[in-house]
């Protein structure tokens, strides 16, 4: 029995990265899992896998020979994927990292019972409960990914007054927050706003630690890590939970808002940039922060992922 998770074969972003942890973990737990790149976009000849360094896993272009036992894993959202084994017979599981991304590929729930998929591997009970909602009643695993230890606080990096963002998403969002919070509050023209999109995994975690406020600008998030990488590093966190961070947003840990809030979330940085200004140092917030984060590990992750394999297929 192996173990295919289908890809096209880039590891840049957050839900590529937890493929590819994902496999080298269950590589380590003794199964043979590795990577089947189906690729769209030619040529293919020539084409070679972007693994962060170190990070390098078993891989391969061609189809492999496939047995009525192998099981293959393809993405919500990965059609490509789905259509290559659409007519094998194989076992088929579903990693659903974006419950609001289910049907991008599949029509309905019925759909995806006649593709056959036996069961799909979710990222958050939030995750979970959103496709019993949506009517799937398969065989459902959450395995939550943990957070890289990159961001863990570092008590030498000398925190700022500026607010950080991942700005991939919700771009317009953040001029129009950024836009209120200097018509609110033109004395607050000169606070530092930080991007972190297209950059190391390292950088983005130096970043979030030399900045007092993190924006979360989730959307439509499975879980959303961006938001729990920086309550890990002790910034303050304010911004849209984006659905999935409801597995973890308390008023404890940060300040959360639903997506229309846009004023809401703008007036809860004004808010921030007062009080630390004042000298208030939300030990009591940061500490909340820190303790959410710490739900996140990698025992945790382990755990899940080896649960979630045993009921599939059985031990390595």
């Amino acid at each position: 029995m192996r173990i295919f998770f289908l890809t096209e074969g880039m590891f840049l972003a957050g839900g590529q990265l937890a493929n590819l942890d994902q496999v080298l973990t269950l590589r380590r737990m003794g199964y043979d899992a590795q990577f089947w790149f189906v690729r769209t976009n030619p040529p293919i000849d020539d084409f070679q896998p972007r693994f962060p360094p170190g990070l390098e896993a078993p891989w391969r272009l061609a189809p492999p020979e496939l047995a009525p036992d192998d099981v293959v894993v393809v993405g919500e959202m990965f059609g490509a994927g789905a259509l290559a084994v659409q007519n094998t017979r194989v076992r088929k599981v579903i990693h659903n990292q974006g419950p609001y991304l289910t049907f991008e590929c599949f029509l309905d729930m019925p759909s995806f019972r006649i593709w056959n998929c036996e069961a799909m591997i979710c990222p958050s009970d939030h995750a979970a409960a959103m496709l019993r909602r949506m009517g799937w009643g398969g065989a459902l695993h959450v395995v939550q990914p943990h957070l890289d230890p990159v961001f863990a606080p570092d008590p030498a990096i000398t925190r700022h007054l500026r607010i950080a963002a991942v700005t991939t998403k919700r771009y317009r969002e953040l001029r129009l927050i950024r836009g209120v919070l200097r018509s609110l509050r033109p004395d607050l023209a000169s606070v530092p706003w930080v991007g972190m999109s297209g950059v190391p995994r390292a950088e983005v975690a130096r970043r979030m630690k030399g900045s007092e406020i993190f924006l979360a600008l989730g959307e439509r998030e499975g879980l959303g890590l961006p938001p729990l990488e920086a309550l890990w590093t002790g910034a303050l966190v304010a911004g849209f939970h984006a659905g999935g961070g409801r597995a973890y947003a308390t008023p404890e840990n940060g300040d959360w808002f639903d997506d229309d809030r846009h004023i809401e979330v703008a007036e809860a940085l004004i808010s921030l940039i007062d009080r630390l200004q004042a000298g208030e140092r939300f030990e009591a917030r940061r500490a909340a922060g820190l303790a959410t984060a710490q739900r996140f590990s990698r025992e945790t992750f382990e755990a899940q992922l080896e649960a979630a394999w045993r009921a599939l297929v059985g031990p390595p």
